[in-house]
């Protein structure tokens, strides 16, 4: 590492241990936490010291990271858009998603019976279903889902 002193390295590494103690985290992650304290730094060093001590792993970043949102009701576009904001590359995402085994149809149609309880009610006007099937569908959008397993979501569920 590019520092001064071997202290300001051990530094940089304690630093990055401390975060990654907490959770596992994308190395994009790890450089934006860490660059506003060590500007400085060779973080490509670090990161190969990391990679070889195996304590940091974008592939398992990506995978622990799709596996609890998928645990929290999440689709995989939304879990896509997350991961490539934390900076991970396109294999990696479908990897991970791949090792999630997620039923997406299914999935939705459980977020749509937890979150609305009871069918469209029939009493309504047409215009008023319209309106109630339009904001589920946002929901699940919202969540993630592509749009065939939002319909089919809604058919399953009415």
């Amino acid at each position: 590492m590019s520092f001064k002193t071997p202290d300001q390295a051990q530094a940089l590494f304690g630093a990055a241990l401390e975060l990654l103690t907490r959770r596992e985290h994308s190395r994009r992650e790890l450089r934006d936490k860490l660059a506003g304290k060590f500007p400085d730094a060779d973080f490509e060093a670090l990161f190969a010291r990391l990679a070889e001590l195996n304590y940091q792993s974008d592939r398992r970043f990506a995978e622990v990271f799709a596996r609890s949102r998928v645990q929290r009701g999440q689709g995989p576009l939304r879990i896509r858009r997350d991961l490539q904001q934390r900076g991970i590359g396109n294999q990696l995402i479908e990897s991970a998603l791949e090792q999630a085994e997620a039923d997406w149809f299914a999935l939705a149609a459980e977020q749509l019976q937890r979150k609305f309880r009871t069918p469209i009610n029939a009493a309504l006007s047409r215009e008023q279903q319209l309106k109630e099937r339009a904001r589920r569908q946002r929901h699940l959008a919202y969540r993630g889902f592509p749009a065939d397993a939002i319909s089919w979501a809604l058919e399953a569920a009415y």
